[in-house]
């Protein structure tokens, strides 16, 4: 058999790859929580917006004014204001135990969508990454910037 038949990898080829593997895995592993922590941040921030929207089209829906009422730093829920019916009850204590949601207050819907307050609410989610905010318009619109 001659050297040019040969095929596949030497030893020495093979420990000099896990050699610069290992170094890449030891100068990315301090910066996975910084990059999780965001994922959070922006998981937590989507899932809020899109429950607000919920609580509009449910008002809209029901023909009812619906309310996405924050309970705590933590969780909230989807519900007629006077707390009759409970469409939905979140805790970001599971998936999200870092993020923190202020101020803590309600945004109402009414059964055309708009919210009842004339002014524009605003909900800030937040953690170790930063901050994402959410805006509700007199229109009901909800933005997530």
């Amino acid at each position: 058999m001659s050297k040019e038949d040969s095929s596949g990898f030497t030893m020495m080829e093979i420990i000099i790859g896990m050699a610069v593997l290992a170094i890449l895995i030891a100068i990315a592993s301090p910066m996975i929580p910084q990059f999780s922590s965001g994922y959070r941040l922006r998981g937590a921030a989507r899932e809020l917006a899109t429950d607000l929207q919920f609580a509009r089209l449910l008002a809209v829906k029901e023909n009812n004014s619906f309310q996405l009422a924050i309970i705590n730093s933590n969780s909230y829920q989807v519900q007629k204001p006077d707390g009759s019916l409970v469409a939905k009850n979140r805790s970001f204590m599971l998936d999200y135990p870092d993020v923190t949601l202020t101020p803590i207050t309600s945004v109402t819907f009414n059964s055309r969508g708009n919210s009842t307050w004339n002014t524009i609410s605003t909900i800030t989610v937040s953690n170790s990454a930063g901050t994402k905010t959410i805006t509700v318009d007199p229109t009901g619109r909800v933005k997530l910037g």
